[in-house]
C-alpha cells in the first residue's frame, strides 16, 4: 500500500474515531465469563454475493469507501467482508476484492446480518436505513416501517433464535430499535441518552452489550448495567468469538479478552494499533484492522498480515 493511501485511509480512520471512545464495528461484548462453549454459528459459510466479478485491489476498496466502518471473517476463514462509506464490499481470492451489490454503493454500510439459515437473507443498516435482499444481493428492499425519518442508524446487529430473526438498529439521537419480523417492522426498544458506536446480541446470555460513548454497557432485564476493563480508557471495537464466546476488545493498550469473568491482555502484540476486531475463522482466532487499513490475523499466538 503506497504511502499516499495509508495517509488517506488513516485520516479517514481519524475523523470517525476523534472524540469518541469506540469505533462501529458489528461484533459483541460481555459482561459474564465466557462458557468456552460451541455457539450457535451466525456468521455465513460462504460469501453469497450475487455477482461478485473480483475487479477491485484492497487499495481500490480504500479509495472507494474512504472509511471502514466493519469486518468480518467468513467461518472457512477465506473471505473478509468491509463495510464502508460507499458499500459492502468481500476478498474473491487472489488479491482481488469485489462489491457484494452495485446497489450498495451509495450507501454507508454501518453494519450487516447474513441469515445462517438462510444465507441469500441479508440485511444491511446505515445512514440512510435498512434494506433487505432475499437472492444473496441481486435485488434489495427498504424496510423502515416504525424507523424515524431519516434513520440515521449508526450501529446495526442481527441473530437468529430458532424460527425468528432479530435485529436492532441504534438510531442517533433516540435509542435502540428492535425488529423480530425480518424488518418488516420496527419499534423502539431501548431509549439511549448517548451514542452508540457498537453493539452485538449474545444468544447464550440474551443480552444485548454495547459499546457507548462513555462506557461499555450489556443490557439485562431492561437496565442498562456497565463492564470495567481494568487499564483501558479508549475502546476502539469489540467483539464475541461465535465458536467459543470468548470477547474480545481492542484498545490502546491492545487487544483484551475475558475469560471466567477476568480480563486479560493478550500476550501477542500486534504490528500497529488495532482499530476493529472481529471473530475469526479455522485456525484464524481473531481478525483485526490497523490504524493504516492493512488486515491482520491472530494465529498460534502471533498477529500477522492477512493476505489470500
Amino acid at each position: 500500500m503506497s504511502k499516499g493511501r495509508d495517509v488517506k485511509s488513516m485520516n479517514s480512520f481519524l475523523k470517525w474515531g476523534i472524540g469518541v471512545i469506540a469505533m462501529l464495528q458489528l461484533v459483541g461484548c460481555g459482561s459474564n465469563s465466557s462458557t468456552g462453549s460451541e455457539q450457535p454459528n451466525t456468521n455465513p459459510r460462504t460469501v453469497t454475493a450475487a455477482a461478485l466479478q473480483g475487479n477491485l485491489t484492497y487499495q481500490d476498496v480504500l479509495e472507494q469507501g474512504a472509511t471502514i466502518h466493519n469486518l468480518m471473517m467468513t467461518d472457512d476463514a477465506k473471505q473478509i467482508w468491509v463495510g464502508t462509506n460507499s458499500g459492502l464490499y468481500s476478498s474473491v481470492g487472489g488479491g482481488s476484492w469485489g462489491s457484494l451489490s452495485t446497489d450498495l454503493e451509495d450507501y454507508t454500510i454501518e453494519g450487516w446480518f447474513v441469515d445462517p439459515d438462510d444465507p441469500k437473507q441479508i440485511f444491511v443498516g446505515g445512514i440512510d436505513g435498512v434494506l433487505h435482499s432475499t437472492d444473496g444481493g441481486k435485488k434489495w428492499t427498504s424496510v423502515n416501517k416504525g424507523l424515524p425519518e431519516p434513520a440515521n442508524i449508526s450501529s446495526f446487529v442481527g441473530n437468529r433464535q430458532g424460527d425468528e430473526v432479530r435485529l436492532f438498529a441504534f438510531v442517533s439521537g433516540e435509542g435502540i430499535y428492535q425488529s423480530t419480523d425480518e424488518a418488516q417492522s420496527w419499534s423502539l426498544w431501548q431509549p439511549m441518552d448517548q451514542e452508540v458506536f457498537a453493539m452485538d446480541f449474545d444468544p447464550e446470555q440474551d443480552r444485548l452489550y454495547v459499546a457507548a460513548q462513555f462506557s461499555l454497557l450489556y443490557n439485562e432485564e431492561g437496565q442498562w448495567k456497565t463492564e470495567e476493563i481494568p487499564g483501558a480508557q479508549q475502546i476502539y471495537s469489540l467483539a464475541i468469538n461465535r465458536r467459543t464466546g470468548t470477547l474480545a476488545v481492542a484498545t490502546e493498550k491492545g487487544i483484551y479478552e475475558k475469560n471466567k469473568g477476568e480480563w486479560r491482555l493478550l500476550d501477542a502484540r500486534s504490528p500497529e494499533k488495532l482499530i476493529v476486531i472481529a471473530s475469526g475463522g479455522e485456525d484464524t482466532k481473531w481478525v483485526g484492522i490497523g490504524e493504516s487499513a492493512l488486515i491482520y490475523k491472530l494465529e498460534d499466538n502471533r498477529w500477522i498480515k492477512w493476505n489470500e
